[in-house]
């Protein structure tokens, strides 16, 4: 059993090992003059391989504030539960804060996230 622990181990590790080593292109809608990053790694490319969730990120970057939802919803043009998805997924890579207040909650760009300080991701 243990020699079965240590292989499934050692295969996890490789695994992870193999995905940390994955590049991918920048995508075509991200200004790659003011990046000086031609591979992205799994996470940024997380954060912008998706259009509409690239520009939420320059959204949430406009907004010194934050905003809820709702407000992204009606800047983006985008239904409300793909802007909540979008913004899971950015939440998942710690490319955004949430703040609570009362029934609110108030999302902003955590501009100190690796995707934006390491990898210099324009928003």
């Amino acid at each position: 059993m243990y020699l079965c622990k240590t292989v499934e181990k050692e295969m996890k590790d490789k695994k992870q090992e193999s995905q940390d080593s994955k590049r991918y292109k920048v995508p075509a809608w991200v200004d790659k003059s003011v990046m000086p990053e031609e591979d992205l790694c799994p996470d940024c490319f997380k954060a912008v391989g998706v259009k509409s969730r690239y520009k939420l990120i320059c959204c949430l970057g406009k907004m010194k504030e934050g905003g809820t939802v709702s407000v992204l919803t009606k800047h983006l043009g985008l239904q409300q539960p793909t802007v909540t998805h979008h913004l899971q997924v950015l939440r998942s890579i710690d490319a955004v804060h949430v703040e609570e207040r009362g029934r609110e909650r108030i999302y902003k760009l955590n501009r100190e996230a690796h995707c934006f300080e390491e990898c210099k991701i324009p928003y």
